[in-house]
């Protein structure tokens, strides 16, 4: 019964540290996709068919770099505060126990800058830099208790907690062609150099484990520092993309992009692992296919709507795979024009991407433990893997989940000339909750329900300037 009971916390410890994988910042995933560009984030990220800006076409569809005429750029930042709590609730023998955690991880700055070159008539160039995708998570002192800090009226002097923390960024450098056809067709490719900063695991000491581990006679079981090394790597991708002009005011576009994969070397460490301990991880941001109509001058003058579907191939994006589904986001927008003013609103919708607790895996990527902790082909020659699958379930709700649904946005721009405009905007999405419940684990040691809820919301504002030139 003893050894039961331990492996309850523990193994949700390891899993809850290793789906720091799903932690993100945008709202389809770690994607950011254009809703961070000052015009473009006004119009909740709805810019793949007809952009008001270089970076949103050099980072968007590439045929879109041929609506640039002449000399075009633009730089913008954007300010985002993502609000998560985790709450841990343990229904034991001794009673209800509850404990809240908020992630610390909760300011970023992006920025984007972007610039294009008309070489010919019809041949656009455009080039440009920015952060396009990440997540991160805080736990260092607001610690994830296990068994929610019921140990001690279980007999165990202190409770478990886990240091946890977790950071991912995605600075792409984009290189993109666009080529005007004929008067209605475009069509577009570019490239992307992306350089990934990496880092989960925990910092510091885990409390409580060895106590427990010796309260129920397993001295084996033992507290672990850090588990995470700062790590970096290259990755490359492309995008290709085409628009056609159906009518005078209204456009059609597609465009794919490509994943972009970063292998980040010794990484985490587990002294259950293979080798000296140190693990590799491969992540994958996920092939997307993008479809988009843009209709000018809708209801009344100088009033354009656009809608974009985006599809992303989560399921086969190396780690996030062993946690997520394929997901479909649509992005609607609309911008009125009115002398030197611009004023922009949109919408975004995201589909839900965790996957159910019964689907997930019971590891990420192809890590084998972290610390002491068995994951995955050790889990599972342990016997631990059906517990460390429903474990999954319990991570999808910690480390600042997935959960963005619905978001909002609003902005303007102002022609200081015909050169020069300034854009701002706000977006927010509205906070969502998840609960997940582990009856494998629980069982374990003949324990009720154990619940993780999760809460998050996100806030961004942002502003830029344009230049453009004849």
């Amino acid at each position: 019964m003893a050894k039961n009971i331990i492996k309850l916390p523990l193994i949700s410890s390891a899993v809850l540290a290793l789906a720091s994988t799903g932690v993100q910042a945008g709202f389809g995933g770690t994607d950011l996709n254009l809703g961070v560009n000052a015009a473009a984030g006004g119009m909740a990220g709805a810019a793949y068919t007809r952009p008001e800006e270089a970076s949103a076409a050099v980072f968007g569809n590439p045929a879109t770099l041929t609506q640039f005429k002449g000399f075009n750029m633009n730089f913008s930042a954007s300010y985002i505060t993502p609000d998560a709590t985790n709450t841990q609730t343990f229904s034991g023998p001794t009673g209800t126990y509850q404990n809240k955690s908020i992630s610390d991880a909760d300011d970023y700055i992006i920025p984007a800058v972007a610039l294009t070159i008309e070489l010919s008539k019809g041949l656009v160039l455009g080039m440009g830099l920015e952060v396009d995708g990440g997540f991160g998570a805080d736990y260092r002192d607001d610690a994830i208790q296990l068994v929610a800090g019921a140990a001690p009226s279980m007999g165990f002097p202190s409770p478990i907690t886990l240091p946890l923390i977790v950071e991912f960024i995605s600075f792409n450098a984009n290189f993109g062609v666009g080529y005007e056809v004929t008067d209605k067709l475009s069509v577009g490719a570019s490239g992307t150099l992306g350089f990934g900063l990496f880092q989960f695991g925990t910092t510091g000491p885990t409390t409580g484990v060895t106590a427990f581990g010796a309260a129920t006679g397993n001295p084996g079981l033992t507290d672990f520092g850090g588990t995470t090394a700062s790590v970096h790597d290259v990755g490359f991708g492309a995008s290709i993309g085409a628009t056609y002009a159906l009518t005078n005011k209204t456009m059609l576009s597609a465009t794919v992009k490509s994943e972009v994969e970063y292998n980040f070397k010794k990484g985490v460490y587990s002294s259950v692992a293979p080798g000296d301990g140190w693990q590799d991880l491969k992540l994958e941001t996920p092939m997307e296919v993008i479809v988009g109509v843009a209709v000018d001058d809708l209801f009344i003058n100088n009033l354009l709507v656009e809608g974009d579907v985006i599809w992303k191939n989560w399921s086969s994006a190396a780690a996030f795979q062993d946690v997520w589904d394929d997901q479909f986001v649509i992005a609607m927008g609309a911008r009125y024009t009115t002398g030197a003013w611009t004023f922009r609103a949109g919408y975004e919708w995201s589909e839900p991407l965790l996957l159910d607790a019964k689907d997930a895996n019971n590891t990420v990527g192809t890590l084998q433990g972290i610390g002491s902790l068995p994951l995955g082909a050790t889990a599972d020659a342990a016997g631990f893997g059906a517990q460390a699958g429903d474990v999954i379930g319990i991570a999808q709700t910690t480390l600042v989940p997935v959960l963005m649904e619905h978001n909002l946005s609003a902005g303007f721009g102002y022609n200081f000339s015909e050169a020069i405009r300034m854009d701002a905007y706000i977006s927010h999405s509205f906070t969502e909750k998840l609960k997940r419940y582990t009856p494998n684990l629980n069982a374990l040691g003949g324990l009720p329900a154990t619940e993780f809820e999760a809460s998050t919301a996100v806030t961004i504002v942002g502003v830029g300037i344009n230049v453009a030139m004849p």
